[in-house]
């Protein structure tokens, strides 16, 4: 994940974003208000932090060149 650029990091993490969306209106739909309870929900957000904190380093590597 570090050769990721900028672009494709933001473009993942706004992918899923959507996704988590998608998945709490789905969620909602079939009557469960407890989406942290659901284990894909779950593994969405560890991806969220992940691609978060990839972005983050990637920025600060950035700001060190310059």
């Amino acid at each position: 994940m570090t050769a990721m650029v900028i672009a494709d990091l933001k473009a993942a993490y706004d992918f899923n974003a959507k996704q988590r969306k998608d998945l709490k209106k789905s969620l909602k739909a079939s009557g469960i208000e407890n989406y942290n309870s659901n284990g894909v929900y779950q593994d969405l957000i560890v991806v969220q932090e992940n691609l978060y904190n990839a972005l983050q380093n990637r920025i600060n590597a950035i700001k060190m060149i310059w």
